[in-house]
């Protein structure tokens, strides 16, 4: 009987030497329940930064509109933002509350989905989670940063000079103006995240480097594909310089994960 009381601490005393984090497992409602919490306490941080934006709509209208301003294109009443149906100015405040609630809750829900998975994680693994989190936020206000400043009036100067090659004058609806600059700004700040994606693919063991590198131009040819088909740019000189931003950040990503995982694997050998 003592011996086998003796194992137990032993093998206890073992799994904290690991690293591993001794919590005791959960029932299967108890998880349950977790993910709820977790599920509300996302819903409600969404819902509630949606609600601060639409609080400082005002604000949120005059700083949606900078990309326009930046544009340079002829100031006057070629600048118009024109509302022509009932419902324009009701889709407009549902876009910037759509835009803060993402913008403002995304690191909080990262946090939250992060603390849910803890249990499942070594404590080696869960001292990573604050700065994955960080991470994954940094990536998408840069992805985001990039379409407000650069993308979003770049775009803008082509319509303008097509329709001054045709003698017509340019007129923005309000509703597609603002749908156009929170589309951009979401899909750029969401393609920023695609070189966490490959990192972990790499940590995990579940691709390697030379696979990566060796099938670049699928990759390539995916971004291209995709910021054609889905993202809002109409420039093609925009799409292409895009593009090889986001092929730049994939290859990036692809020596990080290696170094990433060459140092997981020391640590493995080395016994921590």
């Amino acid at each position: 009987m003592e011996e086998d009381e003796n194992e137990e601490i032993s093998l206890t005393a073992s799994d904290s030497a690991d690293g591993s984090d001794a919590r005791g497992e959960m029932s299967f409602f108890e998880h349950l329940e977790e993910l709820r919490s977790t599920l509300i306490a996302c819903i409600a941080a969404f819902f509630g930064a949606g609600t601060l934006a639409l609080v400082f709509s005002k604000q949120v209208f005059a700083l949606l509109r900078l990309p326009l301003e930046w544009a340079n294109v002829p100031v006057g009443e070629n600048q118009a933002l024109v509302v022509m149906r009932f419902m324009d100015t009701f889709s407009i405040l549902l876009y910037i509350a759509l835009l803060g609630g993402i913008v403002l809750a995304g690191p909080f829900v990262l946090y939250r989905f992060g603390k849910f998975v803890a249990p499942a994680l070594t404590r080696a693994e869960c001292s990573r989670l604050i700065p994955f989190c960080a991470t994954a936020s940094g990536l998408f206000l840069t992805g985001a940063a990039l379409a407000f400043f650069w993308l979003a009036p770049v775009s803008i100067r082509l319509p303008y000079w097509l329709a001054e090659q045709f003698g017509l004058q340019m007129n923005w609806l309000a509703q597609d103006y603002y749908l156009f600059v929170v589309a951009l700004t979401l899909f750029s700040g969401l393609m920023f995240e695609f070189p966490l994606v490959v990192v972990f693919l790499q940590y995990a063991g579940m691709v390697s480097k030379e696979a990566l590198l060796e099938k670049w131009r699928w990759v390539l040819s995916g971004i291209l594909v995709s910021s054609v088909l889905v993202s809002p740019i109409g420039d093609p000189v925009v799409l292409l310089v895009f593009s090889g931003v986001l092929f730049a950040l994939y290859l990036a990503a692809v020596y990080v994960g290696a170094f990433l995982l060459k140092r997981k694997i020391k640590r493995e050998d080395s016994g921590f």
